[in-house]
């Protein structure tokens, strides 16, 4: 994956669909930190930390950014979770941030050129990890800057929850199909047991 420099978190049962039983691959935007924080192995750190953090372990990044993924993994399963529960379930999935370049803090976006970019980590990722779901946080600019039709890109068919138009679609490449569906990103707005509903109609 050449052009992957924040290299995926894949837990331990991602290949077997572990906890749900299907290979979900969860798609971030980008991560805020410096350039000397910026290195290959930083995805892992983040969701360790995380883990850690959850157990009640002290980690010097301990802040409400912890709040974004336990948020997204209560989402995953429609009910507050255990310490236990997070371990459980980010061992079954594998994550991957879009963007291949550190933001330096939550108001900066990344260019053109660095979605482009991104573009082409994402296409090797789908590749290597081979995922039946895919689930991008954002329904926005990050959702709008995947990959189209020359890459395997099929719209999905409308599909509809509690009123809402949930952005939808699949990709086909290498004869593996991997289903798409972009929630809101779990940092802000983000209704865990709603979105369980929109989640939980793809397993």
């Amino acid at each position: 994956m050449k052009h992957v420099i924040f290299m995926p978190w894949e837990g331990k049962n991602y290949k077997k669909g572990g906890f749900f039983g299907k290979k979900i691959l969860v798609i971030g935007e980008s991560f805020y930190c410096s350039e000397e924080e910026a290195v290959s192995t930083l995805t892992d750190k983040v969701i360790n930390d995380y883990l850690a953090i959850r157990k009640g372990e002290y980690r010097e990044n301990n802040g409400r950014w912890t709040n974004t993924y336990l948020k997204f993994e209560r989402s995953l399963v429609g009910k507050e979770t255990t310490p236990e529960d997070s371990r459980t379930i980010w061992d079954s999935i594998a994550f991957h941030n879009f963007l291949q370049v550190p933001m330096s803090g939550t108001r900066e976006s990344g260019t053109h050129e660095d979605y482009m970019e991104g573009q082409k980590a994402f296409l090797e990722v789908i590749d290597e990890y081979q995922p039946d779901l895919i689930i991008v946080w954002g329904v926005g600019k990050l959702y709008e800057y995947l990959p189209g039709e020359k890459d395997g890109w099929i719209c999905g068919d409308k599909l509809k929850i509690d009123e809402y138009d949930v952005n939808n679609g699949y990709y086909l490449r290498n004869g593996k199909k991997s289903r798409v569906i972009a929630v809101y990103h779990p940092s802000t707005g983000y209704q865990w047991d709603w979105w369980h509903k929109v989640i939980e109609s793809q397993l």
